[in-house]
């Protein structure tokens, strides 16, 4: 008697946990349709979703033309136009907010192009991501998605946030016999000051190879146009210090190209 009791309990259990779990099946279904039905749905035709109009863009998801200017919001984003201002307005150089942070790099990196401080921490968009900090992700989150490309060629730095090229240095690399080294390499070690021999009190350096260092230089002013180190990067105080809280221990540096024997020539 008792086993037949503990066999209709347990089947009764059976089928309260299948029942649970064909509820939670259901309700993932329909969340999932949910939200590509939010995902698809444009109201006004203009080739963005309601959602990126509404969250991304700011645009108006009910005005196919938001600005007014005769261009669909759409064709304006697809072309990189602002669909806020009407008029030659790239993305690249339209700040909406103010943050110092272009609209372009507010739609690649998730952040409100309307609102200059995006996660509320008191830090401007813009100051964040060129110290290399999430303008997503609260207070003091470092971003670890950055890395640097120094083009021994044309004497100048690139650097990237989230695989987007953020901005460029010029700098002044190793001259013959003591070339830059060419290779895949890490921060290794960040030092506010060193002591070199023949320039003391040196700001803001970065080693990436024993011994080899992206750092300040105040005492020349050749950077983008001649290599004057002994194999160090040479980068100008008013670059330096914002780059050097930009990188971390273990960001990539890339370097790449042929060191020129004398002079560049720039070509605008």
């Amino acid at each position: 008697m008792d086993f037949k009791i503990y066999k209709i309990a347990f089947s009764l259990l059976l089928i309260v946990l299948m029942s649970f779990c064909f509820y939670l099946v259901m309700a993932r279904a329909q969340n999932v349709n949910l939200t590509s039905e939010e995902e698809i749905v444009d109201s006004d035709h203009d080739g963005l979703t309601d959602n990126k109009e509404t969250n991304i863009h700011k645009t108006d998801p009910n005005k196919w033309d938001t600005d007014g200017d005769g261009y669909g919001d759409g064709d304006e984003v697809w072309n990189g136009y602002s669909p806020l201002l009407s008029g030659d307005n790239k993305l690249s150089r339209v700040d909406t907010d103010k943050d110092g942070l272009n609209d372009a790099f507010e739609v690649a990196f998730g952040s409100d192009l309307k609102n200059p401080d995006t996660d509320g921490d008191d830090y401007t968009d813009g100051v964040e991501v060129y110290t290399g900090f999430s303008p997503t992700k609260g207070k003091f989150v470092r971003e670890t998605d950055k890395r640097a490309e120094v083009d021994l060629t044309n004497q100048r730095m690139d650097y990237y946030f989230k695989g987007v090229k953020i901005g460029t240095i010029m700098v002044s690399t190793g001259k013959a016999p003591l070339l830059t080294p060419t290779g895949n390499f890490s921060i290794i070690r960040k030092r506010p000051v060193v002591n070199y021999n023949g320039y003391p009190n040196t700001k803001w350096n970065l080693e990436f190879k024993r011994g080899f260092y992206i750092h300040g230089a105040y005492w020349h002013n050749n950077f983008g146009k001649k290599s004057m180190s002994h194999g160090c990067v040479n980068v100008a105080y008013k670059d330096m210090e914002r780059f050097y809280s930009f990188m971390d221990i273990g960001s990539p540096v890339k370097i790449f190209g042929n060191t020129p024997s004398g002079m560049i020539t720039v070509n605008d």
